[in-house]
């Protein structure tokens, strides 16, 4: 039953939903708000903030809480919003009068906020707000004008654009240590807005606003590698699509790249359908379902077990059809018969490095278990060779996928439950999830 269900996941994985899974927001810094739409036709949906909330609005990120967080540098404010539902939270972090936060990323209980301002990058708690001092020192590599393509990279460190210095300078949080990575104007660079690494190379796109290009660097010493895209009016945030199409954020709205030629395929979503003005970040998050769909009792029990397939990409596995299986008793009264399968819900894996990764899922809307949204850091049980040859070779370099093959849990703080997960010579992951139903 267990191969028949496996078989079953592989055909589900490489077959479409027939609905679009993401939402595409771009952030508008003079609109004042983030603009969504749909990431697979770019039609206008809706505008996230309401009265001047995301004044200045740049980064948004889903937050290791599941939900979805918001950069108002106006505001000096970070705004939080429930990811399903778009309605407002709070607003966790309230930053010093005049700090300029441009670019956030997420590191353990901590956000990090960059600061145009005073070319710092800052740390504060998720859950209280409080700083906790300076990551990036003020000027630190040769950085001003810091800005918010700020993304921690695949080898696990800090890069952080410098608009003003022309330049991106890397963060090592191992050793506190910021040198310069991408030297001031290599290439053409003037005035960098986002970063992007490319997914199975060795390469990280910078968009250069004041000369309208998006520029390739070596992701391993920041050396200029050529032009992918240029002729572009002031681009700023860039996002790759699940088909592996490159959208940047441009002054007109959001143009579609292809990736390997730099061939612009024309304007994809257009700032004058949501009234958006000044774009500067482009993210993708999960499309709108009903948050509030109620627990499916039928699906609970006191342990729970999940089920997914899905291909290894870009050091992710993105399962949209997570399984749960039900209905059959222990023992003697097994029956093969009474095993149930049900849709639950979505589930994504993105490896950071060789023995750590996050794991977040979306169990809401109808076709659900209704277990909500979340997400959490999950790490390897027990470590082998196949570990030991992918930290000889580094995360970044690493080949083939028998390093991802094992048991991972979330660590003391989740002992208790835990992931199964492995991979096939066609590169697709079976993964299963041994959990509990909500309280």
């Amino acid at each position: 039953m267990r191969m028949f269900l496996f078989l079953s996941l592989l055909a589900t994985a490489a077959t479409a939903s027939g609905r679009c899974p993401d939402r595409l927001l771009m952030s508008a810094y003079f609109s004042g708000n983030v603009h969504i739409y749909d990431a697979c036709t770019g039609q206008h949906q809706r505008n996230l903030g309401t009265g001047g909330q995301l004044g200045g609005a740049q980064t948004t990120r889903i937050g290791p809480d599941g939900r979805l967080y918001v950069v108002a540098e106006e505001r000096d404010r970070i705004v939080r919003f429930d990811a399903a539902s778009l309605e407002s939270i709070d607003e966790p972090v309230r930053l010093p009068d005049g700090f300029g936060a441009t670019g956030m990323e997420f590191r353990d209980d901590e956000i990090w906020i960059a600061s145009y301002n005073q070319s710092l990058v800052r740390r504060f708690s998720l859950a209280t707000g409080a700083s906790r001092g300076d990551a990036v020192p003020t000027n630190a590599g040769g950085l001003r004008g810091a800005d918010n393509g700020m993304v921690f990279g695949p080898d696990g460190r800090l890069y952080v654009p410098g608009y003003n210095s022309h330049s991106v300078v890397r963060h090592d949080p191992a050793t506190g240590s910021t040198s310069q990575f991408i030297a001031p104007r290599s290439g053409g660079l003037y005035q960098a807005r986002g970063i992007l690494f490319e997914p199975g190379r060795d390469t990280v796109l910078v968009s250069s606003e004041g000369s309208g290009q998006v520029l390739r660097y070596s992701a391993v010493n920041g050396s200029f590698i050529g032009a992918l895209a240029t002729g572009l009016n002031r681009p700023t945030g860039m996002v790759f699509t699940r088909d592996g199409h490159l959208l940047v954020a441009v002054a007109a709205g959001v143009v579609k790249i292809d990736p390997q030629s730099g061939h612009n395929l024309g304007l994809f979503a257009q700032a004058s359908a949501g009234q958006a003005s000044g774009p500067t970040y482009l993210s993708l998050i999960p499309a709108e379902d009903d948050a509030a769909t109620p627990i499916d009792v039928e699906q609970m029990g006191s342990q729970f077990w999940l089920t997914g397939a899905a291909p290894v990409h870009e050091r992710a596995i993105d399962i949209d059809t997570v399984v749960a299986s039900f209905g059959a008793a222990f023992g003697d009264d097994f029956a093969p018969d009474d095993v149930q399968h049900r849709r639950w819900g979505a589930a994504r894996i993105e490896f950071t490095s060789c023995t750590t990764a996050h794991l977040s899922w979306n169990s809401s809307g109808a076709d659900s278990g209704g277990f909500g949204r979340g997400g959490h850091v999950i790490q390897r049980l027990l470590s082998g060779a196949a570990t030991s040859r992918c930290q000889a070779q580094g995360f970044a370099h690493a080949t083939g996928t028998e390093w991802i093959t094992g048991s991972w849990y979330g660590g003391a703080a989740r002992n208790g439950e835990g992931l199964m997960i492995d991979v096939n010579e066609d590169g697709v992951a079976f993964v299963a999830w041994f959990t509990y139903r909500p309280r």
